[in-house]
């Protein structure tokens, strides 16, 4: 459940409620100092100094305003919602929904909204709050900024080469975080003396594994943990998620390890690159259908996923094995190779492209360049997709011309 929590907090009620119910308490200690310490005469200059008629005015106005722009920002969230799932792909918008731009502008409306009736209601007669009514004014003017900044952001998420480079610069930060060396082997993790099996207690996709979490309890229980699923995953109920090999505690341990695979009924992005590549892949798939026929999007989702492979194609990717801190293997946690990576991203493409010239002149053109940068081993995964993109070609009738171009471009494969 800490998963969903995580989703909660980031979406569109936690943030936004945080903030609003911040500047709401903020106005109890303002309206206190400005009790406990009067401002005697009119010491304050012209542009603070006000009367207490227009101070009930003017937060009557702040506070309405407020909240009729938090509708109108929530109603303009709802259209781009609709346009992004229409014309990218639906599954973007969690990604939207955890836009902090969108979280800030939300909070800061209600905030203001709140704190601005709490200074009105305790504004009267005998009590005027000039500071408390000043820093309405400021956030009715930070207010008015932000919202700007809010419509410049919402222009971009319908911009579909904006959306593809954000997805993909975060697919490149999970893909990255498979490149760090653990210095262990599969043959130093003793995998035989697992006998405890940690069941699934209900259905759902694998959004995150805790791969810290589980260290630290193998080692407390100098064992060995073996994790059975990875993220992305969709597991039944009762299969098994681990296994381990618990000597004592079994019942505790077991639960600790079920804590930390988290299973939620639809699929995250938060640490699941399977789940990023195919938001690229379904925004390219889309453009490549005869209703769309948008093929230079194709090509940008194409180009992205490449700039997300450079660094798996040549510096290679980590094993399965995790290390403690004494350096011992403790835990196996089943990822992604570099095979795995190239064909989820690849052969959909291919498949998707077939009669279309310029895409599969455009794949050959990211093959050429991630073999121009890839290591010995993928080399050859390269090259063979390379030789499986002209046979798709040869496939789709081309011209002999474009043929003979495509075959001069990917002349490692044919060579190979």
């Amino acid at each position: 459940m800490r998963m969903k929590s995580l989703v909660t907090l980031n979406g569109l009620l936690g943030v936004p409620g945080a903030i609003a119910i911040g500047l709401w308490v903020l106005a109890i200690p303002l309206v206190w100092l400005d009790a406990r310490f009067p401002i005697v005469g009119d010491p304050l200059p012209f542009w603070l100094a006000i009367s207490t008629d227009t101070a009930r005015s003017l937060l009557a106005t702040i506070a309405t305003a407020a909240i009729t722009t938090l509708g109108l920002v929530y109603s303009i969230m709802l259209v781009v919602f609709t346009l992004a799932a229409g014309n990218i792909a639906p599954r973007l918008l969690q990604r939207f929904s955890r836009d902090r731009v969108n979280q800030i502008t939300a909070g800061l409306l209600g905030g203001t909204f709140l704190y601005s009736l709490s200074i009105l209601r305790a504004t009267g007669p005998d009590f005027r709050p000039e500071m408390s009514v000043a820093l309405a004014f400021l956030l009715a003017a930070i207010s008015v900024l932000q919202v700007i900044h809010f419509v410049h952001s919402v222009s971009q998420s319908v911009t579909i080469d904006a959306e593809v480079a954000t997805i993909s610069e975060q697919l490149e930060r999970q893909i990255n975080r498979l490149l760090v060396e653990t210095g262990a082997d599969t043959e130093d993790f003793k995998e035989e003396s697992l006998e405890t099996a940690i069941k699934a207690e209900r259905s759902g996709y694998v959004t995150l594994i805790d791969e810290a979490a589980l260290l630290k309890l193998a080692r407390q229980h100098e064992t060995y943990i073996s994790v059975q699923v990875a993220p992305g995953d969709f597991v039944l109920s009762g299969q098994t998620l681990a296994m381990a090999g618990f000597s004592e505690d079994k019942e505790k341990a077991s639960g600790s390890v079920s804590r930390a695979i988290s299973l939620e009924p639809y699929r995250g992005a938060v640490d699941d690159i399977r789940f990023s590549i195919r938001i690229l892949l379904e925004i390219a798939l889309r453009a490549l259908s005869p209703g769309v026929n948008d093929s230079f999007t194709a090509i940008a989702c194409a180009d992205r996923i490449a700039a997300a492979l450079v660094k798996p194609v040549s510096e290679g990717l980590r094993g399965d094995v995790r290390c403690d801190e004494d350096g011992v293997a403790r835990l196996k946690v089943p990822g992604l190779s570099l095979n795995d990576l190239l064909n989820m991203s690849l052969h959909p493409l291919r498949q998707a492209a077939r009669g279309n010239v310029m895409m599969l002149d455009h794949l050959g053109v990211v093959l050429n360049s991630l073999y121009s940068v890839a290591g010995p081993d993928a080399r050859k995964l390269i090259a063979a997709h390379g030789k499986v993109l002209l046979e798709t070609a040869s496939a789709g009738d081309p011209l002999s011309s474009d043929l003979d171009f495509l075959h001069r471009r990917l002349d490692f494969a044919v060579d190979d």
